[in-house]
């Protein structure tokens, strides 16, 4: 049963509906039924801001009241928490991108530790060489971690399980987007590797058998790594997001110099004391052979760097729309962005153009510094870099279907499912401070296009609802699957662990890819 449908059986009046039409637009109100009238803005006002006017469309929208909120929550009561449910610190501490992170990080621990016991089978292999192996290969690991063609291929690896599947598989398998443990597994694990490669090249060095341009590079190295997981600390990199990045793009640029320099200099003191060509000592270290993957790696991206122009559509002061004409982008791909490359880059959601069209647009929402310029000076050319990257709402497409609880712009990420594929089957609940206004007609026309029983909250009218209540309500009355949740970190840990704790499969982003810098 749909919303609309629950509300008619409750005998209660429907909630206020707008409708907009050309000649409301074109004298910049909008008529209203049941409250009074809400002011739009016109299209001179866009033209004057030199932004493309937003479409004329007819739109029927569906502005839930409080009333209307409490019945569909009073279809199906939210229930205690079960008592055999974790705690919801404990599904914080126990999530799936933690235990890869502690799987990752025991794993190289633990092989370290046994080079370091004396008495084990393996102590003879702590050299220098082997354990500089190990650093390097973690570093390449964490780098590949977050190429956008290895988190392509995993998260259509992961929605690829079929459908007859067991419901508990599909969702284990719908984690995939978890995967940026394993990228701090391997990169913290890098740094743990270095300690010991530093330890043991200092003390060669003591006894005379280490050259001291190795070892002054080495700490330089460890120095650099130490910084950059100093930075990358959560509570760090929250506050100062920019200072974060450039420090992981900068430094991290710095290590992969300092250790191709390194990797030469051993190789040509080798050479020298085995009396042994360089080429064929070079060739022979392991390496050198990660470090040349781990500079393609890094450079793939930049070289794929373009300036694209780009329309602007004004939404308001909050939000704009930025369309592209290139490219046919698939379900839930993201681009990242920047006006300035070298300094900050910023990943977006797109939206598909339908039917394989070329093009997409994205929205971008009033966040910070960068993204209210954006909205304020709205550019005609953006740097767009790197191929476009699946997001984790992708993993819908691992259900038959979902209901889909998202706050503000999340909205966007929301909107790229069905541009891609238009008959998915979901259930939207949108909360948003007078989404009319603030996101314009042609949105509330595509989520209403996607789900013509859509929950659409004003906040400014009813406050902010109890989305747990309601995502709970809708799972049972749509018959979902899973229920999805794209909001801002807070909100997606609190509704995330209040429904996993009664049993209802809830995902929602880590936010571990939208802080982590990238090189």
């Amino acid at each position: 049963m749909r919303p609309r449908s629950m509300l008619s059986q409750a005998g209660m009046s429907s909630s206020t509906l707008v409708t907009t039409n050309t000649e409301a637009l074109d004298e910049g109100r909008l008529t209203t039924a049941g409250s009074s009238p809400t002011l739009l803005r016109t299209s001179l006002a866009d033209t004057e801001r030199g932004c493309s006017p937003t479409v004329d469309k007819h739109v029927d929208f569906w502005a839930a009241s409080q009333d209307d909120l409490d019945t569909i929550m009073a279809a199906h009561p939210l229930p205690p928490k079960r008592q055999d449910r974790l705690s919801v610190s404990s599904f914080e501490l126990w999530s799936t991108y933690r235990m890869l992170f502690l799987l990752v990080f025991s794993t190289n621990m633990a092989v370290l530790v046994a080079f370091l016991v004396p008495t084990s089978s393996v102590s003879a292999d702590l050299t220098s060489p082997n354990v500089a192996t190990a650093a390097a290969s973690n570093l390449l690991v964490a780098i590949m971690a977050r190429n956008e063609h290895v988190v392509n291929l995993l998260f259509r690896s992961a929605v690829g399980v079929p459908f007859w599947a067991p419901l508990c598989i599909r969702s284990y398998s719908a984690k995939v987007y978890s995967y940026g443990g394993v990228h701090s597994g391997c990169a913290v694990a890098a740094v743990a590797w270095y300690i010991a490669y530093v330890g043991l090249v200092t003390r060669a060095a003591v006894l005379g058998r280490e050259s001291e341009g190795v070892v002054a590079l080495a700490y330089c190295i460890l120095s650099l790594l130490v910084s950059i997981s100093v930075f990358a600390h959560p509570a760090i990199r929250m506050r100062h997001h920019n200072l974060f990045e450039l420090v992981h793009r900068f430094a991290g640029w710095t290590v992969v110099v300092l250790f191709w320099a390194q990797a030469l200099l051993v190789a040509a003191l080798q050479a020298r004391r085995t009396a042994s060509s360089f080429h064929k000592t070079i060739i022979k270290t392991p390496v050198f052979w990660l470090l040349i993957v781990i500079t393609l790696l890094i450079a793939y991206s930049w070289l794929r760097l373009r300036r694209r122009s780009v329309r602007a559509e004004y939404l308001s002061s909050h939000a704009v729309r930025l369309h592209f004409d290139y490219g046919r982008r698939r379900v839930c791909e993201g681009v990242r962005l920047a006006d300035r490359p070298l300094k900050e880059t910023h990943s977006f959601a797109v939206i598909a153009k339908p039917d394989g069209q070329k093009g997409f647009s994205i929205i971008v929402s009033n966040a910070g510094d960068w993204t209210n310029r954006l909205i304020r000076n709205p550019p005609s050319e953006i740097w767009v870099r790197g191929s476009p990257t699946i997001g984790m709402l992708h993993v819908a497409l691992a259900f038959r279907k979902v209901v889909l609880i998202t706050t503000g712009s999340g909205i966007g990420p929301c909107l790229s499912i069905f541009g891609g594929r238009p008959d998915y089957r979901a259930s939207i609940v949108w909360s948003a401070p007078d989404p009319l206004r603030t996101y314009g007609e042609r949105i509330v026309a595509d989520v209403l296009a996607a789900d013509s029983g859509a929950v659409i909250v004003d906040t400014r009218r009813t406050g902010r609802p109890d989305l747990v209540r309601l995502a709970y309500s809708l799972y049972h009355e749509s018959s979902a699957e899973a229920v999805l949740v794209m909001s801002n970190a807070k909100a997606v840990h609190g509704i995330v662990s209040e429904l996993k704790a009664r049993g209802v499969p809830a995902l929602g982003p880590i936010f571990d890819s939208a802080v982590t810098g990238d090189l």
